[in-house]
């Protein structure tokens, strides 16, 4: 890193405050049942199901709005998974219906 002679100040972007990530989404349990997918469906993900979901929502986050790809991305992991809903709510369900 290197500092301007006359004011101090860094003249490199290639330093540890510049590469500092800020997260800009999160995802929890509540925020899958609140988008519509069943509680005992969203009760059997792990820990490691969650983050596998919150990284496949990341790949997709620049071309749709970040809350339907969660509600795609959990879907679908839970789907690929093998998840089968005790209760006779469908899994898709459209909120504008």
């Amino acid at each position: 890193m290197q500092l301007c002679n006359h004011t101090g100040r860094r003249t490199t972007t290639d330093s540890l405050d510049w590469s500092r990530k800020f997260d800009i989404l999160s995802i929890s349990r509540l925020t899958l049942n609140a988008s519509g997918i069943p509680y005992d469906l969203v009760a059997r993900l792990t820990d490691e199901d969650m983050q596998a979901i919150a990284d496949k929502a990341c790949e997709l986050v620049i071309s749709e709005p970040i809350e339907k790809i969660v509600e795609f991305v959990a879907r679908l992991y839970i789907a690929e998974k093998g998840g089968k809903s005790g209760s006779q709510e469908p899994l898709r369900q459209d909120r504008d219906t």
